[in-house]
């Protein structure tokens, strides 16, 4: 659980962390308040970085994607010996009059609701460009 942290600010001016939450370990939050998943978070920063104080989050917010009957937590992935290029191929547009945008086209950021957007802006400036 929170095996990845995405660092959402480079900068570092205002210390903003995303993670993500997949497999087995979504039923353990599922039913959960966002404090304690909150909570659960902390716990392993500061597990990682003990020697450091972490303080307490500002803010904090917990999407629940597996609750939402649309989605049901479906997203891509790439079979073991796989490589990011699938999700370049999957992006592939057919003739100039097709094309494809979802998380599943995006190499930087698939199995996101950011890869999506992204994809839908690179999707979108492809068609106006025409």
């Amino acid at each position: 659980m929170f095996s990845v942290f995405y660092d959402m600010d480079p900068q570092g001016k205002h210390s903003v962390l995303m993670s993500v939450i997949t497999g087995d370990a979504v039923a353990t939050i599922k039913d959960l308040g966002d404090k304690q998943v909150a909570n659960l978070c902390m716990k392993v920063l500061r597990e990682l970085f003990k020697e450091q104080e972490v303080p307490e989050p500002v803010k904090y917010f917990v999407t629940h994607w597996s609750k939402d009957v649309w989605s049901q937590m479906s997203y891509s992935f790439v079979k073991t010996g796989g490589s990011g290029e699938a999700y370049d191929i999957i992006a592939e547009e057919v003739q100039g009059k097709v094309f494809f945008a979802g998380e599943a086209t995006n190499r930087h950021f698939p199995q996101t609701v950011t890869g999506a957007y992204l994809s839908g802006v690179r999707e979108a400036s492809k068609i106006a460009a025409l």
